[in-house]
């Protein structure tokens, strides 16, 4: 009997750069406390297969900015294209995520601020960035 490949998580592209970043804190209450499973899983489980996809995911699921599908920023659209592009990844795209994390890792160290300066956490990933380098 085949095993079943495991169902792939589906994950907006910015969010790349935000799972590493999680602190703890987030938009409300149950967005946290999905942000804090799904960061703990892709931990734990690095070679969970992950699906980019540019409409709403597992993790927006519990934001408070989401309406139906979208979200009502348009920033998250804008961040999602240029990590697809400086990565060379496509929407559709489905790796393990530690593949996407590796994709991701020049983003991760010091080109932040090009992608999501603008993102009302860039402040506390930048700290975080700069606990990094330490």
């Amino acid at each position: 009997m085949d095993a079943r490949p495991p169902e792939a998580l589906r994950l907006r592209p910015h969010h790349l750069l935000c799972l590493p970043h999680f602190a703890g804190k987030g938009y409300s209450g149950s967005f946290t406390k999905n942000m804090t499973y799904t960061a703990a899983l892709l931990q734990r489980e690095p070679e969970t297969p992950v699906t980019l996809c540019t409409e709403a995911d597992s993790l927006c699921a519990c934001c408070p900015n989401r309406r139906g599908k979208a979200c009502e920023s348009e920033k998250p659209a804008r961040y999602d294209r240029a990590v697809l592009q400086v990565c060379g990844l496509q929407a559709g795209q489905t790796l393990p995520w530690c593949a996407l994390q590796k994709k991701a890792a020049p983003l991760l160290h010091g080109e932040l601020e090009k992608i999501c300066g603008d993102c009302q956490w860039h402040s506390l990933c930048a700290a975080i960035e700069k606990e990094y380098k330490k």
